[in-house]
């Protein structure tokens, strides 16, 4: 049930965001990009002693000095390539969507799993020259990210399937795998689908789910470059919450949620930070704990009270104590009931228009 790599998601404060996703994906494959560049290096390592071995050598080689060096030229460029495709992979994707070549991202995709051995062992069906109109960094790091949950619930020796294909205009992925112990209405609800489908939504692009036997499809609809109204922009207005807790679970699952309803939420787990991040980050409203270590919570908050009078803050306290909380405008006991934090960020955005 587990991949060659050992290691499964971890969705931390920012996982909802597609950069974070990204990282995720990034950190999943490193052991590709290492491989690739100890390869590089470790040939140049040795090109360099062949070379020394021939120039000190009064006997004729097997290989000349010029042999040698054209080898080493051959080898840096390898090591050029390996290191121009690690900055790009670890380079910011464009903001902006663009007509790209879903084919050609997705053969990319798996040769950098090529050390997954279910990838290695795919069934593969991708039809050339297919495209589409999106953000392709994100729509690269999705197929990555499918492709990564697939290998991590498959049965061990189950075989991936994998098909790029058009119809009715639209360049469609397909990601067929086994999974004995999920059904499709669970991998639906997954933590990781649910971020996926979060990504996607700012791009017109539909993610199906469906159970076929003993193995689910998930299937990608990519508008045409024809039917670029489908991706829509990203939204710069979405309400900012800071929530600082000194309970990383109850401040990530926190997080999760407001992400899912189309917030940006960023998280704190100590208080050294938590004046800088308030100016910085500019919350519309701040779920602070009063126990949040690093710092004089009450202090902090007057502060922000003499710079900014108008800006939310919100208390979570274990109990009820309204003087020594006068500085913030409400208190919620922990833990925080959802219902009472839709209300007070509903009044902050009504507040902020």
């Amino acid at each position: 049930m587990t991949s060659s790599s050992g290691s499964r998601f971890r969705l931390d404060e920012h996982a909802l965001h597609a950069s974070a996703l990204r990282a995720q994906v990034l950190e999943r494959c490193r052991r590709t990009l290492r491989h690739d560049i100890n390869n590089a290096v470790q040939s140049i390592h040795s090109g360099l002693e062949l070379l020394g071995k021939c120039i000190a050598s009064s006997e004729v080689a097997r290989v000349s000095p010029q042999e040698c060096v054209a080898l080493l030229q051959q080898q840096f460029v390898t090591l050029r390539e390996t290191l121009d495709r690690l900055v790009s992979e670890i380079a910011e994707p464009a903001p902006d969507p663009d007509t790209f070549d879903v084919s050609a991202l997705t053969d990319e995709a798996l040769q950098l799993l090529r050390h997954e051995r279910a990838a290695s062992n795919a069934k593969i069906h991708i039809e050339s020259g297919i495209t589409a109109y999106a953000r392709s960094g994100n729509i690269r790091t999705v197929v990555l990210a499918l492709l990564l949950d697939a290998i991590d619930h498959a049965p061990r020796d189950a075989t991936l399937e994998l098909a790029v294909s058009q119809q009715n205009q639209e360049a469609i992925v397909t990601i067929k795998s086994a999974r004995s112990s999920m059904t499709a209405d669970e991998t639906s609800a997954s933590p990781l689908i649910r971020l996926i489908k979060s990504v996607l939504a700012s791009e017109g692009v539909d993610l199906r789910i469906q159970r076929a036997g003993g193995a689910v499809n998930m299937t990608l609809h990519l508008p045409s470059p024809a039917d670029r109204r489908s991706v829509r922009p990203t939204p710069r207005d979405a309400v900012r919450v800071l929530i600082a807790d000194r309970n990383p679970d109850a401040a990530d699952s926190l997080a999760m949620i407001l992400q899912l309803e189309g917030m940006q939420a960023q998280t704190l787990y100590s208080g050294e930070q938590l004046q800088h991040v308030l100016s910085t980050f500019a919350p519309d409203i701040a779920l602070i704990d009063v126990d949040l270590p690093g710092c004089d919570v009450y202090e902090v908050a007057r502060a922000v009270r003499e710079q900014d009078a108008d800006r939310p803050l919100l208390a979570q306290v274990s109990s009820t104590d309204l003087a020594k909380h006068a500085a913030f405008d409400a208190q919620l006991l922990r833990p925080v009931e959802w219902s009472q934090l839709q209300a007070l960020i509903a009044q902050a955005r009504e507040q902020n228009r």
